[in-house]
């Protein structure tokens, strides 16, 4: 099969290797699709990123990434029930332990020795990914059904993210809602809100082009501005209020700064975009957020839980993946589709082995 590894320099080596055996405790899919990710640009700019968490750890190389991904069963080992070859499956790229005490709460994204796909283990951008009996008894293969297209349903993984910030921040019929970053998720977000009930969105972002694509989204303002200038034009829309719910949605300590000053009094700031590792301390006011009576937090990843939510709002046609699709590349042409990443000017690439 071909396979798409990546061993530090700031493109992938595309190799032909031997397909993989099937464990009898796991299964072999099929990749369909396999979308890029921010964490995936961060990883082949910088081969030390590190993962999230008190004990940080480099990426082990050479590493097959990518871990948006849809695919088929094409193999079940002789010990694994409850899949068949030909289902459709997404793989939750969040893969828990189920032993320590943030897995025994439920909170699985939160657990203290996660594994991540395409990070700790190989992951998507290659024509086949095995997948092993720990993620198997993660419950973090889902199944996606009978589908005519794969496609949007490696938006899932993302998406399921989305559902996170909800779940953590839920939003009343009628609340405006504030994405700051227009970016993929930042439009997920968006369409995630009026899906809940949101009154009014607003979208913004500091490139006039990424703001331009965001309008697919359908928010009610979509604004390419930032600093003092973006909060004079938001606090004049809401006249004077700000919003009941504000997301940064982009790795900008500027964006977090502006975030409490936009939020309504007694509302809350989601810091859903995380920053670089070595310009992660923002000063903020913390006096807005104690007079005002603001809640921050912030949200990281999903459980496979939200990962079967996704796949359900986009089987059902509640969210439309597909518009936001803008690239689709063959495998044996990832730097072409990672160069096009890189400039920008895009929402989601698909890598199609």
């Amino acid at each position: 099969m071909q396979a798409a590894f990546f061993v530090g320099k700031r493109e992938f080596d595309l190799c032909d290797v031997r397909n993989p055996s099937c464990p009898v405790n796991g299964i072999i899919v099929k990749v369909n699709a396999c979308a890029i990710c921010g964490t995936d640009l961060k990883i082949i700019n910088n081969v030390d990123q590190k993962m999230e968490g008190r004990e940080a750890r480099k990426m082990k190389l050479p590493r097959i990434t990518g871990h948006e991904f849809s695919g088929t069963i094409i193999e079940v080992g002789k010990d694994v029930q409850g899949f068949v070859v030909g289902e459709n499956v997404v793989v939750a790229a969040s893969v828990p332990c189920m032993q320590c005490t943030m897995c025994q709460s439920s909170y699985y994204e939160m657990c203290d020795h996660l594994m991540v796909v395409g990070y700790d283990c190989d992951g998507g951008f290659a024509e086949q990914f095995v997948v092993d009996g720990k993620v198997l008894d993660s419950q973090c293969v889902v199944k996606v059904g009978e589908v005519d297209d794969l496609d949007p349903f490696a938006l899932s993984e993302p998406l399921s993210c989305a559902i996170n910030c909800y779940d953590l921040n839920p939003i009343r019929k009628g609340d405006n809602v504030i994405v700051l970053g227009a970016g993929p998720l930042g439009c997920f977000l968006v369409d995630l809100a009026r899906f809940y009930g949101a009154g009014k969105t607003i979208i913004t972002d500091i490139s006039p082009e990424q703001t331009r694509l965001a309008e697919i989204c359908n928010p009610d303002w979509a604004i390419n501005d930032y600093g003092e200038s973006l909060i004079e034009k938001i606090l004049d829309i809401t006249k004077g209020n700000g919003a009941e719910l504000v997301i940064t949605a982009c790795p900008s300590s500027n964006a977090q700064q502006d975030a409490i000053f936009l939020a309504k009094k007694r509302g809350s700031v989601n810091f859903f975009g995380g920053l670089p590792r070595d310009r992660s301390t923002v000063n903020i006011d913390t006096n807005l957020i104690h007079y005002r009576e603001l809640s921050v937090r912030g949200t990281h990843g999903s459980r496979p839980k939200q990962v079967e939510k996704a796949i359900e709002l986009i089987r059902n046609g509640q969210l439309d993946m597909e518009k936001y699709i803008t690239h689709r590349f063959p495998l044996r042409e990832i730097n072409r589709a990672f160069e096009q990443a890189q400039r920008g000017n895009r929402l989601k690439i698909l890598v199609k082995p």
